[in-house]
């Protein structure tokens, strides 16, 4: 069982330009209900609260740890992804760096999926296992670097494909897949791939996969 320690070290929080992929994807508006699954401290939420005045806002963790400056603004619950049953459904709902961490994934993003409202969006972000790190780090020590065994709260890989077809299973249209943060270069110490290399190979470069979705209007 992952402990609040665990947490506290994979730290709630996704690097800035998967956060900002992420909310490009969602095609933000003012007035929407919005959803962050794994909302952590409430970062995004208070984001999205102070830049798109949205019409309501809902965050689950199963840890509470919500910052207190949000807790008049959000409709948080202390529950699991997978558990997440009792909610309203909602314009856009977000998982963002979510997936990895849970035990049971594609039950918990066949139930997001369903809480996503008529014309609405779902935007999941995960490490990117086709990054060429996680390649070579596969055929030479048979690991992924994103899922070392000392990376404890890692515990579930995503395929791209495996989540555009739960998606799709659960009446969502999936977009083509998204990629971001810039991932370090091998034996490079350190050195992250300049945005020149990245632009052309996005897949092989970047950190994360950003899969978006949506729900058609209702006829």
């Amino acid at each position: 069982m992952r402990t609040y320690s665990d947490q506290l070290a994979s730290a709630g929080i996704s690097m800035s330009e998967i956060v900002d992929g992420a909310l490009e994807a969602a095609h933000p508006e003012p007035n929407l209900r919005w959803l962050d699954i794994g909302c952590g401290r409430g970062d995004l939420l208070r984001r999205i609260r102070d830049e798109w005045q949205p019409a309501g806002l809902w965050g689950i963790d199963p840890i509470d740890w919500l910052e207190d400056d949000l807790r008049a603004d959000v409709n948080f619950e202390s529950v699991a992804a997978e558990d997440a049953r009792d909610l309203p459904t909602v314009d856009r709902v977000l998982l963002v760096e979510v997936i990895e961490h849970l035990e049971a994934p594609w039950s918990a993003l066949r139930q997001a999926a369903r809480l996503v409202a008529p014309g609405g969006r779902l935007v999941v972000t995960t490490p990117n296992l086709a990054r060429l790190r996680n390649r070579l780090e596969l055929a030479v020590r048979g690991q992924l670097t994103s899922f070392r065994p000392d990376n404890q709260p890692h515990i579930s890989p995503a395929l791209p494909h495996v989540t555009t077809r739960i998606l799709s299973e659960e009446g969502l249209i999936p977009e083509a897949p998204r990629f971001s943060g810039a991932d370090v270069i091998s034996l490079s110490k350190g050195r992250l791939w300049p945005q020149s290399v990245r632009s052309r190979h996005p897949v092989l470069t970047s950190v994360s996969v950003i899969i978006p979705a949506f729900r058609p209007p209702q006829a």
